[in-house]
């Protein structure tokens, strides 16, 4: 297994003060059915992508459903994160992430990790050149 293929702790964004920054400073749109919030900084740090992964109580009530669409997002940005990072490093910026999962009924895994793949291009438009 290649390390690039991973997703370990230091890319997982943890904290209530970021998380809250974040919330409160980024901008948003939505690839139904995910909403991504996201903060682009030329702060240099560690690791330049930090993702939240998030699925409501709201929406889905039990936690054995929410926990299979958690790993199912994980596992769609895990396999297809490569090009993002490449490029934030490319450009030294840092970027902070917040997928939620807005849909009350649980996906496909084929569907999810296509609208992944489509949230990452869009985030790949939106970097400066």
């Amino acid at each position: 297994m290649s390390k690039s293929n991973t997703f370990p702790k230091n890319e997982k964004l943890c904290g209530e003060i970021r998380i809250g920054k974040l919330f409160a400073e980024g901008e948003a749109f939505i690839v139904y059915p995910l909403r991504i919030v996201y903060k682009l900084s030329t702060e240099v740090q560690d690791v330049p992508v930090k993702v939240l992964i998030s699925v409501p109580k709201k929406k889905i009530k039990t936690a054995i459903h929410r926990n299979r669409i958690k790993r199912q997002i994980k596992e769609a940005y895990r396999l297809n994160k490569t090009t993002l990072i490449e490029s934030c490093r490319e450009h030294g910026l840092s970027l902070q992430l917040a997928i939620t999962y807005l849909s009350d009924k649980s996906l496909d895994y084929k569907l999810i990790e296509e609208k992944i793949k489509q949230v990452l291009t869009k985030m790949l438009q939106l970097m400066p050149s």
